[in-house]
C-alpha cells in the first residue's frame, strides 16, 4: 500500500526544514521553466475568466533506506533523515472556464488487462520493471487552440523576472488542469509509436 502523504504546513517546520521546502520549491519552478510549460504573457492579452490561479502543494516523500548516508543526515532534523521535502505547484483547474469542454479521457490498466499482462510476461519468461517520469504531466502535448493564463506563485514570477503586468501562459499542461492525464497521454503514445 502506499503511503498516506498529508499536506505540510511550514509554521511548526524547523528552519532547517523550511530551507528544504524552499529548495524543493526551486526545484519545481525549474522543472515549469525547464519543460517549457510556462511563458510571458502581458496580462492585458487574455480575459480575466482566462487567468487561472495555482498553489504550492507540500509534503514529506519517505527517503529510501538505501540513499541515505550517515554523513549527510547527520546535519538534518529528525524528519530530513528519514523523508524528503516534495513541492508541487498546482494550476487550480476546477477555475478552467472551459472545464466541461475540454478531452479529459486518458487510458488506465484495468484490472483484468493487468492480470492479462502479467501472465504473458510469466508465460514468456519477460522480467517486469516500472519506473517514475520526473514532472510527467510538464511533459505533456502542448495545448491546442486554447490559451490559458497562470496567476504565478512569487518562486516562479521571480524566476521569471515577470514585472507586475505579466503573468504567466500555460504552453503544456499541469498539474491540476483536467485534460493533464490526456496531455501525457498524447504524449506518451507519440514517443512509444
Amino acid at each position: 500500500a502506499l503511503p498516506i502523504c498529508t499536506e505540510v504546513k511550514l509554521s511548526p517546520l524547523t528552519s532547517k526544514e523550511i530551507q528544504a521546502f524552499k529548495r524543493a520549491k526551486e526545484n519545481e519552478v525549474q522543472n515549469w521553466i525547464s519543460t517549457g510549460t510556462v511563458s510571458k504573457i502581458l496580462r492585458s492579452k487574455l480575459a480575466p475568466e482566462q487567468i487561472l490561479r495555482c498553489r504550492w502543494i507540500l509534503v514529506w516523500k519517505p527517503l529510501e533506506e538505501k540513499s541515505e548516508s550517515k554523513e549527510t543526515s547527520q546535519f538534518k532534523s529528525e524528519k530530513l533523515k528519514t523523508h524528503k521535502p516534495k513541492a508541487r505547484l498546482v494550476v487550480l483547474g476546477y477555475l478552467d472556464p472551459n472545464l466541461t469542454e475540454v478531452p479529459r479521457d486518458s487510458p488506465t490498466l484495468g484490472r483484468q488487462s493487468k492480470m492479462l499482462l502479467l501472465q504473458l510476461i510469466s508465460s514468456k519468461g519477460w522480467s517486469l520493471g516500472s519506473f517514475d517520469i520526473k514532472a510527467a504531466f510538464l511533459q505533456g502535448k502542448p495545448q491546442k487552440d486554447r490559451v490559458i493564463g497562470l496567476e504565478p506563485v512569487p518562486e516562479l514570477a521571480t524566476k521569471m523576472g515577470l514585472r507586475p503586468e505579466e503573468i504567466c501562459r500555460l504552453a503544456k499542461s499541469a498539474y491540476g488542469l483536467i485534460d493533464a492525464p490526456f496531455l501525457w497521454f498524447q504524449a506518451l503514445r507519440e514517443e512509444l509509436l
